[in-house]
């Protein structure tokens, strides 16, 4: 099979996933998940991140969800950047990145059932280029969390396989992940994921991003949710 090939059934992936997915589950709820990250270098080892979103079905299947999160971005020298197409996000081209960071979600508009979550994260983003421009990136997730004041831990670990393409003066990354979580309160891995979707810069610092995602969870009134992600992120 040549590399040709390999690339076309890579880029055909997500359409015949969310095609199948559609077919089988007519009832699944689907859900919108807009989202804005803001981004600023501090030279080329450090890196702050904010991210704002509003999701229903994400994390809790009774209300809809307001998240924010800061976090510090550490990253070794972006010896992979030779091998990518240029792109507002230079943690790209680096081998190892680790994150530390804080979440706050918050329900809205249910003032009958209040519910916060606070957290405390720890994250190691490891990068392989591939074979045939391919990059593969291996993130594990530690979360410390403190629901409604009950202290928990969480494990989530995710592969995402990506390849930069460009058609004229279009550029884009198209990338399909797969993301599994172990949650201590039911000592299970109750949560898989999977998505597929493209990220495409906009001038120097913008990037927008699609995708669609598969959520399967065990411990849920909603154990099966399609979200369809709109992300903006901006890149100082």
């Amino acid at each position: 099979m040549n590399l040709r090939v390999v690339v076309r059934i890579f880029c055909s992936m997500p359409v015949l996933a969310i095609l199948a997915v559609a077919a089988a589950a007519q009832d699944t709820p689907k859900e919108f998940w807009p989202e804005a990250q803001f981004y600023a270098n501090l030279g080329e080892t450090f890196r702050l991140r904010a991210l704002v979103t509003r999701t229903k079905a994400r994390e809790s299947d009774r209300f809809t969800e307001g998240t924010f999160e800061v976090d510090i971005d550490v990253g070794l020298k972006a010896i992979l950047r030779s091998k990518l197409a240029a792109n507002p996000n230079t943690e790209r081209g680096k081998y190892l990145t680790l994150r530390l960071g804080y979440v706050h979600v918050e329900a809205l508009g249910d003032e009958e059932n209040p519910s916060s979550e606070n957290r405390a994260i720890l994250e190691l983003n490891a990068r392989s280029p591939l074979p045939g421009a391919f990059l593969l990136s291996d993130r594990s997730r530690g979360e410390a969390r403190w629901i409604n004041g009950s202290y928990s831990l969480r494990y989530r670990n995710r592969l995402r396989l990506e390849r930069d393409f460009s058609i004229g003066w279009l550029r884009f990354t198209p990338y399909a992940t797969g993301e599994l979580y172990y949650d201590t309160r039911y000592r299970i891995w109750n949560r898989n994921e999977y998505s597929f979707g493209t990220e495409v810069p906009i001038r120097r610092h913008t990037i927008i991003e699609f995708y669609f995602m598969r959520q399967n969870t065990s411990r849920s009134s909603n154990p099966h949710v399609n979200g369809f992600g709109l992300v903006f992120q901006w890149h100082l």
